[in-house]
């Protein structure tokens, strides 16, 4: 009985020398893995702030340069110019022909009794006193004394050389001295009521359907006899 007894409290000392060991190494375990897992946190990271003495400072006078990649942005409030619409151009002064004179920008005959050399003049030189001219004259020596025709107002009357002429039957005619005398030399009608058929440029006579056809020919020769 005493043998029991001994044995009996020396295994519950072994047990609990052995949980005491235990315990010891849990302790010591858990301070190793403490110890560890502080030099293993990582610090936590920090944003450098930047030094505010060190930032650049804007010169004031040195006006930004436009970056030359960025086209510059048209202003809305400039009107833009219409491509269809035509600049406004200066006309150029007229310069009018021989006959002419410029009136309202633009050429203009000279009226019977005056005449013009052309160019940029705006009135007609009336002729010498006691002289006039047919409608666009050119110069002083177109200007004529005016002579009466036989017929009269009847038909047309060339006033420089006297002779009445027009269109009849088809064919242009004039006034013509055959035995009419001219006792002054002067070349035209004098006032006898003698008359022939003009020649014609590609025919014996000239063509024609009204009178005023028959003023460009009224000098050509006579096609024929002069005769009443």
């Amino acid at each position: 009985a005493v043998v029991s007894t001994q044995s009996g409290h020396y295994g519950r000392g072994r047990f609990f020398l052995v949980f005491v060991r235990k315990m010891k190494f849990l302790v010591i375990l858990g301070f190793v893995a403490l110890s560890c897992a502080q030099n293993n946190t990582v610090p936590p990271t920090t944003v450098p702030q930047p030094d505010p003495t060190t930032l650049p400072v804007p010169d004031p006078t040195t006006p930004p340069k436009p970056d030359p990649t960025t086209p510059p942005k048209p202003d809305p409030t400039t009107p833009k110019p219409d491509p269809t619409t035509p600049e406004p151009t200066t006309p150029e002064p007229v310069t009018c022909p021989a006959g002419q004179f410029v009136k309202d920008n633009a050429c203009q005959l000279c009226a019977e009794g005056s005449y013009s050399l052309g160019g940029r003049v705006d009135a007609c030189t009336a002729c010498p006193e006691g002289k006039t001219s047919d409608s666009g004259a050119k110069s002083a020596e177109e200007c004529f004394t005016e002579r009466s025709c036989a017929w009269g107002q009847d038909h047309l009357c060339d006033r420089e050389k006297g002779c009445t002429f027009g269109c009849h039957d088809g064919y242009c005619w004039s006034q013509c001295d055959g035995i009419c005398p001219a006792f002054d030399g002067f070349n035209g009608c004098h006032g006898c009521k003698e008359w022939c058929w003009l020649s014609g440029a590609s025919e014996k006579y000239e063509r024609c359907t009204e009178d005023s056809q028959c003023a460009g020919v009224r000098r050509n020769s006579c096609a024929g006899a002069c005769t009443y």
